[in-house]
């Protein structure tokens, strides 16, 4: 296997560079579940990261304790009567402790003194939420709605709720109703661009998440929204502007530098995406997406020394990651560093030792140190991961025949066979390997059921064409070689193949000679082609030119008895009898024949009977 094709195997597990929205799998990552009072914080804490942001939101304008209480008041949020404020403060210390349970009875409480309170309703229906109980906290919602149909507060919950159940028109209206209530709510417009985006309604996203820029020009959640829905619709240019102007607003978001690193990389700004990660890396020096898009640009790139010291510091921070010793050992093994990549490969293994792509890296490089005994031993395992794939089957039957375990790759095959018995291309391994054994009858009867699958494959045709000639079945031969070209006109091996029979069987010569010539426009230093037109010459009594191509043959191919053998009859036709005999040995020396030794002991006859001058 060469190192392109573990390359394109490699890019399997490279998500940047196989898909183009890999760096944006998702729009909707606000959880819509969450409550409109815990909102804005679990954003910025699920969208960034808690360690992520290191600038200061604009804080509001502050209020005395008297304002803050007047305003709530005048809202309807605190409680009139003593008692129901009792519980309902009880009901808030619990909820600061954890117990959800006290503090729900604690509000219950409460609601029985005041029953209209939206304080304590709008709690219940939250403290509902965290319990689990969906119906009770939509309950709540709806009496504090009763009581006031523009409590902005139950509708946020109520869309957040009717979100996570996947409610996604229901929450839309939700939305909607408080932006109608609230033309400037920004939250919901926020909320209301993102289910747009999640049902892939972008346009309509794109719309409500400017509009909200608009109300609140420094509302770095509208942008960097605005960046994620135009980068999953490949407006990389509209996604970098976003990106950027969120960054001009708080720097330091990392989570934003990220993605705008990723929209430089997705235009192939690669020094922009560079510096990007480098900053990021200013403030993070353990960011695992800088360190990883770093050493994917410089791979790209070639440059495998960069890209290799940036998995090493993340190996340094992250030991265990199976993916940072992966790449490592890919770079190693375009490097032809065999043994060290052999090494970052087993210490992936050791980490996750089920990891189907280690096994394969470290069986493919046993391969390439043709330590196939180890390689097996490694492709097994991956079989008892993978034990239905047909695929992995296939090369362990390629593993045993190059250990020459015949037998075992034939049940490997017929093992695949039991897996897919529909698929003709595992009747035609199983020919193939049969044939190789010279079992050519059970090799015909699985290259016919081949076919019987897939009769327009010239493949399977040309193959079962080759067996017949083992067979010495020329007749059928010849057929199978008809149909191939019938399939494939521009097949060469079957050009030649038919040629070469024609030669054999001293038939067609003019034909014959027509179709090797074709094979040769395809391959014109193929051995074997040469041989059969030398072949070709030789029975049309063109002796001269039978040495010439014949000899051309066996420069390209040495070591074919056959092909001696032809140069031999040749140099005999023209009484060569030196370079005759020289000819046989050669054919001799590379497989014992009765045949040829025959025609050692004829020119050696003749040698010694011939005069001396």
């Amino acid at each position: 296997m060469t190192s392109k094709d573990h390359g394109l195997r490699a890019e399997k597990y490279r998500a940047i560079a196989k898909n183009q929205d890999a760096g944006f799998p998702s729009i909707l990552n606000i959880p819509p579940s969450i409550p409109y009072f815990l909102s804005l914080l679990l954003i910025i804490f699920f969208s960034f990261g808690c360690a992520a942001y290191r600038g200061k939101l604009k804080e509001p304008a502050k209020q005395t304790k008297e304002q803050t209480f007047q305003a709530t008041a005048k809202e309807g949020f605190i409680p009139q009567d003593y008692r129901a404020y009792y519980h309902y403060l009880t009901g808030l210390i619990n909820e600061l402790h954890n117990e959800i349970e006290p503090a729900i009875r604690e509000y219950q409480k409460a609601k029985l003194y005041d029953p209209k309170s939206l304080a304590i309703l709008k709690n219940l229906a939250v403290i509902s939420l965290r319990k689990g109980d969906i119906k009770s906290a939509l309950d709540a919602c709806e009496e504090s709605l009763k009581i006031d149909p523009n409590f902005i507060s139950a509708r946020m919950i109520k869309g957040s709720i009717y979100s996570s159940q996947k409610k996604f028109d229901a929450a839309t209206e939700e939305y909607k109703k408080v932006i109608e209530i609230d033309p400037q709510a920004k939250d919901a417009h926020l909320y209301l661009g993102i289910i747009y985006a999640e049902n892939k309604d972008y346009d309509s996203a794109i719309a409500i998440l400017e509009k909200l820029v608009n109300i609140e020009p420094t509302y770095i959640l509208g942008f960097y929204y605005l960046g994620r829905i135009n980068a999953k619709t490949k407006n990389y240019a509209k996604a970098e502007e976003h990106f950027t102007k969120a960054l001009e607003i708080h720097p330091n978001f990392l989570k934003v530098m990220e993605d705008l690193g990723l929209v430089y990389q997705l235009q192939k700004k690669h020094d922009n995406a560079i510096d990007m990660y480098k900053k990021i890396l200013e403030i993070d020096p353990n960011n695992e997406l800088a360190h990883n898009m770093l050493g994917e640009i410089y791979i790209k790139e070639e440059a495998y020394d960069k890209a290799l010291n940036e998995y090493k510091k993340l190996s340094e921070s992250f030991p265990d990651n199976v993916e940072v010793h992966i790449k490592m050992g890919l770079i190693y093994y375009q490097q032809k560093d065999l043994m060290r990549a052999l090494e970052e490969f087993q210490l992936a293994r050791v980490a996750d030792t089920k990891n189907g792509k280690a096994i394969f890296y470290i069986a493919s490089i046993y391969e390439e140190l043709e330590n196939y005994e180890d390689a097996l031993d490694e492709w097994l395992k991956l079989l008892k991961l993978e034990p239905k794939s047909v695929d992995i089957m296939l090369h362990i039957s390629q593993i045993y025949e190059k250990l020459k375990k015949a037998e075992e790759a034939i049940d490997m095959i017929n093992r695949a066979i039991r897996v897919e018995p529909n698929d003709p291309k595992l009747y035609f391994y199983l020919g193939v390997a049969q044939y190789n054994e010279k079992r050519y009858t059970d090799a015909v009867e699985n290259l016919k059921k081949a076919i019987e699958m897939e009769p327009e494959n010239d493949t399977y045709h040309f193959r079962l064409g080759v067996i017949y000639e083992r067979l010495k079945e020329n007749v059928k031969c010849i057929e199978e070689m008809k149909k191939t070209l019938q399939l494939n006109e521009d097949h060469p091996s079957a050009h030649n193949y038919l040629g070469y029979i024609y030669a054999e069987m001293g038939i067609n010569l003019n034909d014959a000679l027509e179709h090797i010539m074709k094979a040769l426009e395809f391959e014109p230093d193929n051995g074997y082609f040469l041989d059969s037109l030398g072949w070709v010459y030789y029975k049309k009594e063109l002796y001269d030119k039978a040495v010439e191509k014949l000899e051309e043959a066996v420069l390209l191919v040495p070591d074919d008895p056959t092909m001696h053998d032809h140069l031999g009859e040749a140099y005999f036709k023209m009484n060569n009898y030196e370079k005759a005999k020289d000819a046989w040995e050669k054919s001799l020396k590379e497989e014992k024949s009765s045949a040829i030794e025959e025609k050692l002991k004829k020119v050696n006859k003749l040698l010694r009977n011939k005069p001396r001058k």
